[in-house]
């Protein structure tokens, strides 16, 4: 899931960010295993929840196509030397079965053909429900663009008939300098333009009301905002961060439509 869920952080640190090199500093990796940890326990308490908790939030969902939501704070969370992006959302995918949704969601090796910045997508290993996969995914804004090869462990669940969940982590981002070329190399981690230090994603699905709901969660770690500039930038960003989300999870459903119409 991380691979689709966080291209928008790209997105708004291309819009923001100087090209300058930037480094990911002990404190800022701390402070994201920090948040993540506290969003991974609540995730992992609410797995068998309803996505939504009464009639009425459902009919929500199923009527407004999604619900975009901060996770954190506003979405996008100042720690030492970086930001915390965190953000979720929740779509209702009608008249398909939970087997049904997972079957797109396993299928990495088409994840190029549904979500725009996936560029490839490699298994590297497979035990039981644990995948190991890296992705290149790249993404253009302001007139610059990113290329990121990023290697996840991706662990799928399936407490029950009705409910699974997907926790992803990556293990890896490196960013790619001249993609594609014969000069292309991968620039040291932790030491490039900080578009995007550290992801995961939290998802789960839930079977109901003849279709799967699906709940999300995106955590990111990015360089921080310009110096003086932050003002201007931080509703930007979040009017960013909360469409692309939305955008990522409609490019999901349409994906598991289409091959269940």
């Amino acid at each position: 899931m991380t691979r689709r869920s966080l291209s928008w952080i790209l997105g708004v640190v291309l819009c923001t960010a100087p090209l300058a090199a930037a480094t990911l500093s002990d404190a800022a990796s701390r402070a994201f295993d920090e948040h993540a940890a506290r969003a991974r326990q609540s995730f992992i308490a609410a797995a068998q929840r309803p996505i939504a908790d009464n009639p009425a939030a459902r009919a929500t969902l199923r009527d407004s196509g999604s619900v975009i939501t901060p996770g954190t704070g506003d979405g996008i969370v100042d720690v030492p030397g970086a930001l915390f992006h965190h953000w979720t959302g929740a779509i209702f995918i009608p008249g398909v079965t939970l087997d049904q949704v997972l079957v797109i969601s396993r299928g990495s090796a088409a994840y190029p053909d549904i979500f725009h910045p996936v560029q490839r997508a490699v298994v590297l290993s497979q035990q039981g429900e644990m995948f190991r996969v890296q992705f290149r995914m790249k993404e253009s804004a302001g007139g610059l663009s990113a290329t990121l090869d990023m290697t996840s462990t991706i662990q799928y669940g399936r407490p029950d008939a009705t409910h699974a969940y997907v926790i992803s982590a990556a293990d890896e981002i490196r960013e790619v300098k001249d993609a594609g070329r014969p000069t292309e190399r991968q620039l040291p981690a932790g030491r490039d333009s900080g578009y995007l230090w550290r992801a995961g994603s939290l998802t789960r699905f839930v079977a109901d009301d003849g279709g799967v709901y699906m709940a999300m969660e995106t955590l990111g770690l990015s360089r921080p905002y310009p110096p003086l500039l932050g003002w201007i930038i931080e509703p930007i960003a979040r009017r960013i961060g909360r469409r692309s989300v939305g955008a990522s999870m409609e490019e999901f459903r349409r994906a598991v439509l289409a091959r269940y119409p």
